[in-house]
């Protein structure tokens, strides 16, 4: 009896953490599916009072950029997080190999760009005037590579692996690199799954690097391009005008709404790379953990 009122104690305690975990989700969809005076007159509520694509219409008033953005993010996902996960790992593995001779020295050396960096002006210098990057996505690609703390992250789980199993390759007769690529990868699958959810945010979330380098409306990604919606829609409520000439009045631009509308077309491909990672992405959050 005891033993099943616990059971339920924590299944209440599950749903009830789930529910605060949805509810911002739903409250977002919900307030941009709102009209806009709604929401000025009743404020934000879970279920919309006065249902109104309102908010989408501003966004996809022009859908060829919206998809140009989406493009341009996707490739930029794509190609960024698989050489990314290439090179980390490529670092990772021989500095978990205790049979390294530099692994220390090297180690040192990428935990000090963990505290010191050249600064913005260099790297800016450095992508715009020496590699002449400027206008392309590889700027936004090339500058997130071996990050640091995911060079030793995928370090210590790679120390985690049995060394009984390399050195079993190594008496099969396997180099290093078919060891790696046969035995290490697909032990590593939870540490590289992690990674990739990790990498596929801050490549999606990037803004500041786009600001930076990208000038040309064609080669915007989607945050950049939601970031001057933001704009657009801010100056027209502090009295612009429309693109036809005409007054706009404040109080008819959905504000709230359009931010929240943004919201859901940003985080929805977001959602949909972990729907296929979330398995993978639990064990690898142990990655470290004290053993008991």
């Amino acid at each position: 009896m005891r033993r099943n009122s616990m059971q339920l104690t924590a299944h209440i305690c599950l749903i009830v953490f789930c529910a605060m975990c949805l509810l911002p989700m739903v409250l977002t969809i919900s307030v941009s599916l709102t009209d806009g005076q709604a929401i000025q007159t009743f404020g934000y509520q879970i279920v919309p009072i006065h249902f109104s694509l309102e908010a989408y219409e501003y966004i996809l008033k022009e859908p060829f950029t919206l998809l140009s953005g989406y493009k341009n993010s996707i490739i930029i996902v794509v190609v960024g997080t698989t050489l990314n996960l290439l090179i980390t790992s490529l670092i990772a593995y021989p500095l978990a190999r205790r049979d390294f001779p530099f692994r220390g020295v090297i180690s040192f050396y990428i935990f000090f760009t963990m505290i010191f960096s050249g600064g913005m002006v260099p790297f800016y210098i450095l992508i715009v005037q020496y590699l002449g990057w400027k206008n392309m996505l590889i700027s936004l690609i090339v500058p997130a590579f071996a990050a640091p703390f995911q060079i030793f992250l995928l370090r210590v789980f790679f120390q985690e692996i049995p060394p009984a199993l390399i050195e079993s390759a190594k008496i099969d007769g396997a180099s290093d690199l078919r060891t790696y690529r046969s035995i290490i990868l697909p032990l590593s699958k939870p540490a590289l799954a992690t990674l990739a959810l990790m990498m596929t945010l801050g490549y999606w979330n990037e803004t500041i690097h786009a600001i930076l380098f990208i000038d040309h409306s064609a080669k915007y990604p989607i945050q950049l391009i939601l970031k001057n919606i933001t704009a657009y829609i801010e100056m027209m409520k502090n009295g612009g005008v429309d693109p036809s000439g005409n007054p706009v009045d404040p109080s008819d631009v959905p504000t709230d709404a359009i931010m929240y509308a943004m919201m859901v077309l940003t985080s929805l491909p977001v959602m949909f790379v972990f729907a296929f990672l979330q398995k993978y992405f639990v064990k690898g959050m142990t990655i470290g953990a004290v053993k008991g």
